[in-house]
């Protein structure tokens, strides 16, 4: 989905209803319908809400999250913001299909499974909110915070971002255009999950080249391997990884590949590690000993990837891995302790390669001055002409042509092992044929999406990122 500007979105609607391609009706009725669908499918709720509590303003923004309420078979509360009520037409003609239902205007007690609505403010409000709407909000929040179970959801923005109390919501459903400070440093507690509702009858400005991954956007989409597809045209990666106490790493890697749908799977390791790794690992990863990475020569490898669990490496071992990552002819991904040693050591990165930096690995990669996630992004990349993947709540994955914001996973990905079970999906999807940038978006949103299936299987907070492994060939296929 493009990124563009509150202002570009008036714009466009007015020019809709003038030219009479749709009306406010008509539109407010197709969005309504659409949240609804995506909260049947690409987004779920977490249970079936056993009551549904709107916070509303008095403009369209409200009339959305009231016709989303209507929709739902429970009790309803409806908290105004303002006093005396006042709305806009269509949201009075939402607010009737309410009518004779089980409806509350007074404050309401916790209840475990109450899905809140966010229709207070829509993208145009600026600044810090008024005393009655920032009430509003504090009580939303701290409902949120008491009720079990409870989930918010924002209509379009969050009610309130950018300012010193924003409304926290669980997900935003942005509706026609993600608008640009959704995608700012900070905002991502206040904005939760990002799922995008298209407006296809009102014609939006791009304002901004960066785009966020959603399903339908071209680097998400899985390309179709013909049938005369064997194991050396599926992609042949090779690994460099582990050592004793991080043989997890090594080995997660690799079976994400596999899991991926890697051809082949090579995975290099040091003469003492072999037993150890070549014991755990599934039985179709190739395990292979070495007493120095300056023996590794993989010609027909697609994609080499250094780094997961390798632990410190000793200068001549820098220099042998340098060499290697210098010469493969194919794609190279550096993860973990692959990019330490690249910052350590001042590589220079081409087109061939894919970093995946945390936040920390970049600072390492480039020690400037903090700045903006995205402006960091832009300066690395004017220096090394590769492709960056910034890992965060909302990662950043980029080249020198386009950046995009990934849309899928959630906290329950916050533990270790997630980057390896990443990186090896990346190497794999590279060594299938998928271009860096390509391999390195799908690979970002294929393993958010599949972290998430498994979410939805537990109560646990948190998803192993063994579980995200396993998901990848049901989440890819459903790319393909």
């Amino acid at each position: 989905m493009q990124i563009s500007t509150t202002h570009s979105v008036r714009t466009a609607e007015k020019a809709a209803f003038d030219s009479g391609a749709t009306t406010s009706s008509a539109l407010m009725d197709a969005v309504v319908e659409r949240i609804w669908q995506a909260l049947q499918g690409e987004m779920p709720l977490p249970f079936t809400p056993r009551r549904v509590v709107v916070y509303a303003g008095t403009g369209n923004n409200a009339g959305d999250a009231v016709g989303l309420a209507a929709r739902f078979r429970c009790p309803v509360v409806l908290r105004h913001a303002a006093a005396d009520a006042r709305v806009s037409p269509e949201t009075a003609r939402q607010m009737r299909l309410l009518e004779g239902r089980e409806l509350s205007t007074q404050p309401p007690a916790p209840l475990a499974d109450t899905l809140v609505i966010d229709g207070l403010l829509g993208s145009g409000a600026r600044g810090e909110l008024s005393a009655e709407y920032a009430a509003c909000v504090q009580e939303l929040n701290a409902l949120r915070d008491t009720c079990p179970r409870s989930f918010t959801l924002a209509i379009d923005i969050p009610t309130g971002l950018g300012s010193t109390a924003p409304v926290l919501a669980d997900a935003t459903v942005a509706i026609g255009c993600v608008k640009p400070e959704m995608q700012a440093d900070g905002a991502e507690d206040a904005v939760g999950r990002l799922c995008c509702i298209p407006l296809p009858e009102v014609e939006i400005p791009v304002d901004c080249a960066d785009t966020v991954l959603e399903p339908g956007h071209p680097l998400v989409h899985l390309p179709r391997r013909p049938y005369s597809l064997f194991k050396n045209r599926a992609g042949r990666v090779a690994i460099v990884a582990g050592s004793p106490g991080y043989l997890g790493a090594a080995q997660m890697c690799a079976e994400s590949a596999l899991h991926t749908g890697a051809g082949l799977v090579v995975l290099y390791c040091k003469r003492e590690t072999y037993p150890l790794l070549a014991a755990r690992v599934a039985p179709e990863v190739m395990v292979r000993a070495v007493d120095s990475y300056a023996e590794i020569a993989e010609p027909q490898a697609q994609c080499l990837l250094i780094g997961p669990g390798l632990g410190s490496v000793e200068p001549a071992e820098a220099e042998a891995l340098h060499t290697l990552s210098m010469a493969f002819p194919g794609t190279v991904v550096l993860d973990a302790d692959g990019l330490n040693l690249a910052a350590a050591h001042g590589w220079a990165f081409d087109s061939r390669f894919i970093l995946t930096p945390h936040p920390g690995e970049m600072r390492r990669l480039d020690p400037r001055p903090a700045a903006p996630r995205r402006e960091v992004v832009s300066r690395f990349l004017a220096l090394h002409p590769c492709t960056l993947l910034l890992k965060g709540a909302r990662t950043l994955v980029a080249d020198r042509t386009q950046a995009c914001y990934n849309s899928t996973g959630g906290p329950f990905m916050a533990n270790g092992g997630q980057g390896d079970t990443l990186a090896g999906c990346i190497a794999a999807l590279a060594a299938g044929g998928c271009a860096p940038l390509h391999a390195a978006a799908l690979g970002a949103y294929a393993c958010g999406l599949a972290a998430e299936q498994a979410r939805r299987t537990t109560a646990a907070p948190a998803v192993r990122p063994t579980a995200v492994a396993a998901g990848l060939p049901s989440v890819l296929g459903s790319l393909g």
